[in-house]
């Protein structure tokens, strides 16, 4: 089958990054996203691992490389803003620190993404999938806001945790939702006389960090994390229910939750409730029996997601277009077998990114004073050690991740080898 006709939902990351493989592979490919113009807010990604191969040979690494941060590394606070551990930059992108050299905001990488696609792909704005009818050879899709219903050989889900398309394909119960009892909220603020090239992360009690990092805008970073030690945390219900309710309630509960938080939480609360680039995030991971029904796949955090917590998810994002693509590109003729190569080369990895050790996140997030002191003393300690040039292990637990996953070996695919 030639000119396979391909939708996407979704054009974020893994979308568009897939829809560049796909165009490789001689496909026609539609997006759709349901909002009105790209998204230009999000928080900061980086990319680690064997993804860094696939940024490269997508030939976007260095613009990547020019619209990054430049961060310089990640400095635990405490509450008085002195130092208790430092751990600079990473430039090998093997996850030996919590900052990497790639440090891109996500509205700019989606930038780039629209850009190195936009001739090739047709996007369409303002409209999503609203009912799915497949038969043996094709899926007709409708849309909800007046694009004419289209039929496709093969529909991906690349819209995020909460994936409506996924919903449609597989049915409620197929997706699995493995809550981490957190919440994080992202904003920036204006730039202040303590901000460096360095981003800074200070915890205290109840569950509770802040980070400021830079960016390449010159405004700074914030993310506040809200980690419940049970999914029986009162908390957790009030957090939820503001999700459902919008930024204002969102707002305002990160100020009740925060206000005692001392440190620079004046300066954060104040710049929170002025920023019009706010939102929040419950922290989860996907986990699905299968990634694909018929001519309908998942990917991303769609499918896989692993959780900020991994710092992985951008990374398997462009792994699971590429591996997608290329499967794809070597059985155009069997899409749904296509489908399962794709997943049998992938999930062993995927699986191995989402394996947090026991503990993880409430272990590095603890709820009492004296477990914020254990805490402050552990990090001074790798700290030390991490001078002494012992950077992996405490590169790992500074970031409170596991690991970044197996080693995966990008598969050779003729097609993408003109």
């Amino acid at each position: 089958m030639s000119n396979i006709r391909v939708l996407i939902s979704g054009a974020s990351v893994a979308g568009p990054a897939l829809a560049y493989w796909l165009v490789r592979a001689g496909c026609k490919v539609t997006v759709v996203e349901r909002a009105r113009t790209l998204r230009t807010e999000g928080q900061g990604l980086d990319v680690r691992d064997t993804a860094r191969e696939v940024i490269k040979r997508m030939g976007i690494f260095e613009r990547m490389l020019d619209l990054s941060s430049k961060e310089e590394g990640l400095r635990i606070v405490d509450d008085n803003n002195r130092d208790l551990a430092s751990f600079g930059v990473d430039t090998s992108g093997k996850g030996e620190s919590a900052t990497c050299d790639i440090e891109i905001l996500r509205g700019e990488l989606a930038g780039i993404l629209l850009d190195i696609t936009k001739d090739d792909v047709t996007y369409i704005f303002n409209d999503m999938i609203e009912s799915l009818e497949e038969t043996d050879k094709e899926v007709n899709v409708k849309y909800a806001n007046g694009t004419p219903t289209t039929a496709f050989d093969l529909v991906v889900a690349a819209d995020g945790l909460g994936s409506k398309t996924r919903s449609l394909a597989f049915g409620n119960g197929a997706c699995r939702v493995r809550s981490l009892n957190s919440f994080v909220s992202y904003f920036s603020i204006p730039k202040g006389d303590t901000d460096t090239m360095w981003a800074r992360a200070h915890w205290v009690k109840g569950g509770r960090n802040m980070v400021l990092r830079p960016d390449n805008q010159g405004r700074t970073r914030v993310f506040v994390t809200q980690t419940a030690y049970d999914n029986q945390d009162p908390r957790l219900a009030r957090l939820h229910k503001a999700l459902r309710e919008g930024v204002a309630a969102q707002k305002t509960l990160v100020q009740e939750l925060f206000q005692d938080g001392g440190w620079e939480i004046e300066r954060i609360l104040k710049g929170m409730h002025e920023s019009n680039d706010f939102y929040m995030q419950h922290v989860a991971q996907i986990r699905m029996d299968r990634w694909s029904s018929g001519r309908v796949a998942v990917i991303g955090d769609a499918g896989y997601a692993p959780s900020p917590f991994s710092g992985m998810g951008t990374s398997i994002a462009f792994l699971g277009a590429y591996v997608l693509a290329g499967e794809i590109s070597r059985q155009p003729d069997n899409i749904p077998a296509a489908l399962e190569s794709y997943e049998r080369v992938l999930r062993p990895y995927v699986e191995s990114v989402q394996h947090l050790l026991p503990g993880i996140p409430w272990i590095v997030n603890p709820q009492s004073p004296w477990g914020v002191k254990v805490f402050e003393n552990v990090i001074w300690s790798l700290g030390v050690l991490s001078a002494m040039g012992i950077p992996s292990l405490i590169a790992k637990l500074a970031k409170y991740v596991a690991l970044s996953g197996n080693e995966f070996e990008l598969p050779d695919y003729e097609a993408f080898r003109q």
